[in-house]
């Protein structure tokens, strides 16, 4: 009777509390070690071993280690999270596993909370329907991990809720995700890597949330990624970048597939600098408005800070290939002299709306420069050109769009006809030189010494 007794008042004091923080005496805890402690809440399913046997780890209540104590996950195991649980460790933690665990959510918001001081890595991780929700000053590498059907009750999969460490994201996948795959706080300038990652149909409740959803910092690059949308999803854009609180930022965007959102590249707010290079973006025009969006690209900055340098990518399928409202510099290619270089190297292709062709829209009262690119038209003749272009020949109160010569190609042919020798340079990192230099470059196609 009395341990029966004692249970019960065990039982009703987890139940009151419901919660479990370690004592912070330098202790080393595992999901294992934690099961063994009668007030940790966790419910140790057993099974009969077989070779793809995983012991599961069910936590009723919140746990969090405490700053001083540090936390090893267990290789090979499944923690099951019960509605509204949260793993939080806010000392050192070590999840660099080599056959990987999974992190299983039953229903409501469940979430692993890393407030960590130190670089925490994670490696070969599974999140289902738990987000991984970061507050610490130490930076996270996120590696080969995988974050499916997860409900949108945090405001992304992997969330960055305060600013850090410089982070990196790579070689993880994100399917089928509430809220953004990826994404961090607007007040959270968090400077990280997201590379080599494939993020396909989240932000599945149809708000108006990109799949990666982040805020400008003085270090953001998203490069290598595969974003792929989903066609009845009219709300849900690529790749988002915000700066609501005009944070000091350099931002790239290199070398991305994004395909079927509601748009493709969007910025919206001060950012001081954005590359946006060898892209590949398409049928990114799942907007049912026109006028409320579906760009390949689209810069919008009413503060006139933003420089942006677009290189190299192509932009099919679009309601408006290149759209431009505000910012202070926007360079789509300069190969003349008096600017900043820029090959251009765009290349356009059935990019508009309401049956006209919009390759570049330039609704702002700057000059933007388009050339040495490839546009949607028969022949890269400026009367053609004019017509998949909207700017100051179309409405005065508009800047200007450079656009001529087109691709570098066309203009080297030109001279050509003309009884001309183009002598058309470039280094070996395909920068346009000028004459009177020396070392090795490209002529003409060709490597020559100088």
């Amino acid at each position: 009777m009395k341990k029966i007794l004692f249970s019960l008042f065990c039982m009703a004091c987890l139940s009151a509390h419901a919660q479990l923080v370690t004592k912070g005496d330098g202790t080393t805890y595992t999901m294992q070690s934690l099961a063994k402690m009668w007030d940790s809440g966790i419910v140790v399913h057993e099974a009969e071993p077989t070779p793809d046997y995983r012991q599961a780890y069910e936590m009723t209540i919140d746990i969090t280690i405490s700053e001083t104590d540090k936390f090893v996950m267990d290789d090979n195991i499944e923690v099951i999270l019960g509605e509204d649980v949260t793993l939080t460790i806010e000392g050192e933690a070590d999840f660099g596993l080599s056959t990987g665990s999974t992190f299983l959510g039953k229903e409501g918001k469940a979430a692993l909370k890393l407030g960590c001081k130190q670089l925490t890595t994670l490696e070969n991780c599974c999140f289902q329907n738990v987000s991984l929700e970061l507050t610490g000053e130490g930076g996270v590498v996120v590696s080969h991990c995988s974050f499916y059907d997860h409900d949108g009750s945090s405001a992304a999969a992997l969330y960055f809720i305060s600013a850090g460490a410089e982070s990196t994201i790579e070689n993880c996948t994100f399917e089928r995700c509430g809220k953004a795959a990826i994404g961090s706080a607007a007040n959270a300038s968090q400077p990280m890597t997201v590379k080599d990652c494939t993020i396909s149909h989240c932000s599945t409740q149809n708000k108006n949330v990109p799949q990666i959803n982040v805020t400008a910092s003085n270090g953001l690059t998203i490069t290598g990624c595969t974003i792929e949308g989903t066609p009845e999803l009219n709300m849900v854009g690529g790749i988002g970048i915000s700066n609501f609180m005009g944070f000091d930022a350099n931002v790239t965007v290199s070398r991305c597939t994004i395909t079927s959102n509601r748009y493709g590249i969007g910025l919206v707010g001060p950012a001081a600098h954005i590359v946006i290079e060898g892209n590949t973006l398409k049928d990114n025009c799942h907007e049912q408005n026109a006028m409320n969006g579906g760009s390949g690209i689209s810069l919008y900055d009413p503060y006139m800070q933003t420089s942006a340098i677009i290189k190299g990518n192509h932009i099919e399928g679009s309601l408006w290939g290149i759209t431009v409202i505000g910012c202070k510099e926007v360079n789509a290619g300069r190969i003349e002299e008096g600017g900043e270089y820029s090959p251009g190297l765009n290349t356009f292709k059935d990019n508009g709306n309401g049956g006209q062709l919009y390759d570049l829209y330039n609704n702002s009262a700057i000059t933007v420069y388009a050339q040495g690119n490839t546009w949607n038209v028969s022949e890269q003749t400026e009367e053609q050109i004019e017509t998949v272009i909207f700017h100051q020949n179309d409405d005065s109160s508009l800047g200007k769009v450079i656009f001529m010569p087109a691709a570098v190609e066309t203009m080297v042919e030109k001279l050509e006809q003309q009884g001309q020798q183009a002598e058309v340079v470039y280094n070996l990192q395909g920068q346009r030189m000028r004459k009177g230099q020396h070392g090795i470059f490209v002529v003409n196609g060709k490597k020559v010494v100088r």
